[in-house]
């Protein structure tokens, strides 16, 4: 069906449709919901709890008020069921201001807030009720009622062919793809769109290890560097400070293993917090120096690299070179030149690596730090600066070993499942905040005392509206008011790279004692001497960044603590707090999490394609990963003409993934 047909379709609609990359009928039905409002379960306002969605059917109890502040507005309705009161909070839309009237019912899908009085800020508003109502992701101009009739209308009109096998249909009970397309688009009821739900993620799963299984097969036929590594892990070895542990020791091996083979490494080291993932990327650039190669280390933040930096100049002397966005131009020039030449052999940089102007004289092996904070095409472009080279990704977001064998079904992978020696176990504790004020001032007396460091963390630079824990701004002001005798510093990611290099560099001599920063300092930042972490807001956090925050303290021998604190926590904040008490084992917290939360972080990890994969299987559950997986592995094993097609599909799908970066 031409989509120009579409009733009340003209050319701007249309050129909204382009926008979303909706060129066809099949990819308007493919342009699934966001998310759904269920209005068959309407609760009263008593009956709601806070922090969790819920759909209430209201009454307008006053005409709407309007005020201003700095250029914002913010509009509050009072309505009111038959059990309690509640405020309306729209935030920047002074057009609401005309659609309430005294007496007006309606349902509003929303989180309610408890502060000062129940509150819900930006609810979604709606007229009438029909059942399961889908919410889509759309831009100005293009409203969601108008979206659904042209959905009606091309699922009345298109009957679209199925791509699965019919072997694959039945022995995995998926529905019929043309009713999975109304399902899930306008759901009969809850259990027919969990069928189409499964459907599709099941099918958008099965296409992606194809892809990637496929991709690896040829991978493996491909010639890359085999380096030279006789001899070179024992003199590696006896430069550094420390015995590495046993779980280092065998990772050491592998790496040892893959830059042999004349096949290019493509491994994934993953290990909690301090595990000492940092010696295995030091071993791989020594390993292709040893060779004559050069080595890059790719890291997301200016703070992380100058530290590494620091860390290999030890190991590689004036061989090593920091490129990043800051320095003067003539500087850079002779970075660069050191670069291209192949003076410099190893090369540590943050996203500026990624610059056109960065040609190296024979690049043989990539090291990714934190390898979910870069894009596939920006990993993409590191490995087009050499030939094939060897590339080995660190990620310190522990997943559970099960998982992440078919998460990254084309990468080894490598686990740090041991501590180094002498580190004791952060103790974790709640501080209610009746004590607040008392555990900052005892906090600062022991820092000043004993000559150590406290990082304190909020969620937000400045202060919301909706937001009623104190900003990074305002909880340095009160700080520095309440502990005179304590140095306190501020970092946030709004600061320039010098300002942040100097708070740092302050932190780190001592002239700063207390640190109030955003979640800025969750990577890698590594000062043994902080001993105190203090997450303020802690329910705003999920499990994988309070055990990221908690990770920057603990990092010597001494006792560490990480306190956690929160003004009303919803229940799953909770038990996400619970958790954080009971155990240090990121490996465990990481499973919590995805009990918790699905799985959609970690599949938003692997940033692949369009995003429809973090989209579909968001909330899949480990069952379902499996068997998609062990479907692409029958679909790949049972040469047929429409398994054949199905593979051309799944490529088609992610052509990318045979061109980009493999993690």
């Amino acid at each position: 069906m031409d989509l120009s047909n579409l009733k009340g379709f003209g050319p701007k609609r249309l050129e909204l449709l382009k926008n979303l990359q909706i060129n066809s009928s099949e990819d308007l039905l493919r342009f699934f919901p966001r998310e759904y409002l269920n209005l068959c379960d309407v609760r009263t306002i008593a009956e709601a709890k806070t922090d969790e969605p819920v759909t209430l059917k209201i009454r307008v109890a006053a005409d709407p008020s309007i005020w201003y502040s700095r250029g914002k507005t913010v509009v509050t309705v009072r309505v009111c069921d038959d059990s309690a009161k509640l405020l309306l909070r729209f935030l920047n839309q002074p057009y609401r201001m005309n659609q309430f009237g005294i007496g007006k019912e309606l349902y509003v899908h929303g989180k309610i807030t408890n502060k000062r009085g129940l509150v819900m800020y930006n609810p979604r508003t709606e007229q009438d009720a029909h059942g399961i109502l889908p919410i889509y992701d759309l831009p100005k101009g293009l409203p969601q009622s108008v979206f659904r009739e042209a959905l009606r209308e091309v699922l009345q009109r298109e009957v679209l062919p199925d791509f699965l096998p019919e072997f694959l249909i039945g022995q995995y009970s998926l529905p019929d793809l043309n009713d999975s397309f109304r399902q899930i688009h306008f759901p009969t009821n809850p259990d027919s769109l969990y069928r189409a739900e499964f459907r599709f993620r099941f099918e958008e799963a099965l296409l992606y290890f194809l892809a990637v299984k496929a991709f690896r097969e040829s991978a493996r036929l491909q010639n890359g560097v085999s380096f030279q590594t006789e001899g070179i892990l024992d003199a590696f070895i006896k430069l550094l400070p420390f015995v590495p542990t046993n779980a280092q020791m065998r990772v050491l091996r592998e790496v040892e293993h893959d830059m042999h083979r004349r096949t290019p490494m493509n491994r994934l080291i993953q290990g909690d917090v301090g595990s000492g993932k940092t010696i295995i990327a030091e071993y791989a650039l020594y390993v292709a120096c040893a060779s004559g190669k050069q080595g890059a280390f790719l890291v997301p933040t200016e703070i992380l690299a100058q530290q590494h930096y620091e860390k290999i100049c030890r190991i590689f002397g004036n061989r090593a070179v920091l490129y990043t966005g800051s320095g003067t131009a003539a500087e850079k020039k002779r970075t660069l030149e050191q670069i291209r030449t192949g003076e410099a052999s190893v090369v540590v940089g943050t996203h500026a690596l990624l610059s056109e102007r960065v040609q190296f004289s024979d690049l043989g092996l990539i090291v990714t730090d934190e390898q979910h904070r870069f894009g596939v095409e920006q990993r993409a472009k590191m490995e087009q600066k050499g030939i094939r080279p060897d590339v080995l990704v660190m990620s310190a977001t522990p997943i559970p070993r099960t998982l992440a064998l078919l998460l990254y079904a084309d990468l080894s992978l490598s686990s740090i499942d041991e501590m180094p020696a002498g580190r004791t176990p952060v103790q974790t504790n709640y501080i209610p905040q009746a004590k607040r004020q008392a555990m900052y001032r005892f906090v600062s007396e022991r820092i000043v005392k004993q000559n150590e460091r406290a990082y304190v963390v909020c969620p937000l630079i400045e202060k919301t509206e909706s937001f009623e824990n104190l900003s990074a701004g305002e909880l340095f002001a009160e700080l520095k008011k309440l502990l005179p005798s304590c140095s306190v510093g501020l970092l946030h990611g709004r600061m320039k790279e010098t300002e942040k290099k100097a708070v740092m560099e302050q932190f780190r001599s001592g002239d700063v004692q207390m640190l109030v920063s955003t979640t800025v300092v969750e990577v890698g930042v590594d000062v043994p001497e902080a001993t105190y972490m203090i997450i303020e807001g802690a329910d705003h956090f999920g499990l994988a960044t309070l055990h990221q925050l908690r990770g920057r303290v603990g990092r010597s021998d001494r006792e560490s603590f990480c306190y956690l604190l929160s003004s009303h926590p919803s229940e799953n904040a909770k038990e996400r707090i619970r958790i954080m008490l009971s155990t240090n084992d990121g490996f465990a917290l990481a499973q919590k999490d995805m009990d918790l939360r699905g799985y959609g972080d970690l599949f938003g990890v692997r940033q692949s394609g369009d995003g429809s994969l973090a989209r579909f299987l968001g909330s899949c559950t480990v069952d379902l990963i499996g068997k998609a997986s062990e479907a692409a592995e029958q679909v790949l094993n049972t040469p047929s003409l429409q398994n054949n097609e199905l593979i051309r599909h799944a490529e088609e799908r992610y052509i990318r993934e045979s061109t980009i970066a493999r993690n």
